[in-house]
């Protein structure tokens, strides 16, 4: 059977977790495009409640729920859908309190933060903290983290995760333009964590407070500072290296 109608208990929902109320609600969020779908099928099928495809697809997709290409383009968020998208169930993830970590703090630009959260995964940060951050699961911060969100540990976060971190044994290194660059640092001896701040105001006064070394980017042309995802990608990798 091919849905057509928006009124579709399975269109509907679909269509109200492009609110932010509707995914807290539910524990639902929405991935769109075949590559996005695919990796989630590999990496978290478990994850899975609803695939969606068109007619056109339903060949890779045998058990998905088939929707007509004009419904399916009509909730979904993304312009190109390449005809399938899934609902999946909002993990609960544990720490992996691995040798490094990476914390976000206050960062409000989705795309910002769907990057990092990529890079973390590619530079092997398992653990990401998010304290007053975007909501990850939006549908632009979900889209950016190509797949990531699935792959890595997305962790709710406030000033007492740090305490936490501590007793763990992580060194705090918060990134800040008025740090000691971060090239003089030795590798890292102990677990760390690298904190990020936001776009505007960089971390917050009460994670300063708690870091133990305050790093930075030394700048050599006429730009004041970097983007937050690209800051971040600098830092994650300057440390990896260090390591490896």
């Amino acid at each position: 059977m091919i849905i057509t109608s928006r009124s579709n208990k399975t269109a509907k929902l679909f269509s109200s977790l492009t609110h932010k109320k509707y995914r807290e609600e539910t524990g639902l969020f929405v991935v769109e495009g075949k590559r996005a779908v695919n990796d989630v099928i590999k990496a978290a099928p478990e994850l899975i409640k609803e695939i969606i495809t068109t007619p056109e697809a339903i060949n890779e997709y045998p058990d998905a729920t088939v929707f007509s290409k004009e419904l399916l383009s009509s909730v979904c968020e993304t312009v190109t859908t390449q005809g399938v998208a899934a609902i999946l169930k909002r993990p609960d993830p544990q720490p992996a309190y691995g040798e490094c970590a990476l914390m976000l703090d206050g960062i409000r630009d989705p795309g910002n933060l769907g990057t990092l959260i990529r890079t973390a995964c590619a530079a092997g940060y398992r653990d990401v903290y998010v304290k007053d951050c975007t909501d990850a699961y939006s549908g632009k911060v979900v889209r950016s983290t190509m797949s990531a969100i699935v792959k890595v540990n997305v962790i709710p976060a406030n000033a007492d995760t740090l305490n936490l971190l501590k007793e763990r044994g992580y060194v705090l290194f918060g990134a800040d333009m008025g740090g000691t660059s971060v090239f003089e640092y030795p590798a890292p001896d102990n677990k760390y964590c690298i904190i990020i701040g936001g776009e505007a105001n960089g971390i917050s006064d009460e994670v300063r407070n708690k870091c133990d070394n305050i790093i930075s980017i030394p700048m050599t042309g006429e730009i004041e500072s970097l983007n937050a995802a690209v800051s971040g990608a600098v830092l994650m990798y300057e440390f990896l290296r260090k390591k490896l």
